[in-house]
């Protein structure tokens, strides 16, 4: 079952992108929250500081919780384990599945994943497609005897809100690596770039709220059209 005030956050950021509260520019109060939800303070606390988290909200105290402005350009937030589906939430994205196999883990993989050479794993890569346009080249491997099935609808639409939503997945952190490199023949092709051009990578390790490791991944972004977002708070 997914954690309450996840459930609380989800539902307030869906309002939020909704433009429910267009016309305040402000979040209900605590107690206005506490009496909707029927739930205690300290969960709506923890729901409100996902949000702050996500970079929706900011809270003045004394004030209330203000919506933080909608930036004109959508960008990819790296404090986000939700997918691009729910990064650009204004844009048309498609998805090309370029391969989707049952593996085993060899050596190379079973190591930062920390489980057994022989593991099965779920293996896919895929392209997203934005507004028409090239956008990323996504390689992921899932530990299959947590992630028990995957097939091309799910990884043609948003893998992870299969995850958090049907699977049910406590979804809790990642490591990121962004760095450089210059772009092989294939995923140049692919991305409509040439070869010499550079890609912006983004490599993660995500783990349950329990600490297991259950997917790596790593996105090849168009360098011309990706743009990364971390949003700071200072407490």
């Amino acid at each position: 079952m997914a954690v309450k005030y996840k459930e609380i956050a989800d539902g307030l950021e869906q309002e939020i992108h909704d433009g429910q509260f267009d016309h305040t520019k402000k979040l209900p109060t605590e107690d206005e929250l506490i009496k909707k939800f029927e739930v205690s303070r300290n969960t709506i606390r923890k729901a409100i500081n996902q949000l702050v988290n996500r970079g929706l909200i900011y809270q003045v105290q004394g004030s209330g919780m203000f919506l933080r402005e909608k930036s004109e350009t959508d960008y990819i937030n790296l404090g986000s384990l939700r997918g691009l589906t729910k990064d650009l939430t204004a844009k048309n994205i498609e998805t090309k599945i370029l391969a989707l196999d049952v593996i085993e883990a060899d050596e190379v993989i079973a190591k930062p994943l920390r489980c057994e050479v022989g593991a099965k794993l779920y293996y896919i890569k895929r392209l997203r497609i934005v507004d028409n346009e090239p956008f990323s080249i996504e390689i992921s491997y899932f530990k299959k005897n947590i992630v028990p099935y995957l097939n091309e609808d799910i990884a043609s639409s948003s893998i992870y809100s299969y995850l958090i939503d049907d699977l049910r997945l406590q979804i809790g952190f990642a490591d990121k690596v962004i760095n450089c490199e210059k772009i092989d023949e294939e995923s140049a092709r692919l991305l409509h770039v040439h070869p010499i051009d550079p890609a912006l990578i983004i490599e993660n390790t995500v783990c349950l709220t329990n600490g297991t490791i259950f997917e790596l991944s790593k996105s090849l972004f168009h360098y011309q059209k990706a743009k990364i977002l971390n949003r700071i708070n200072f407490k």
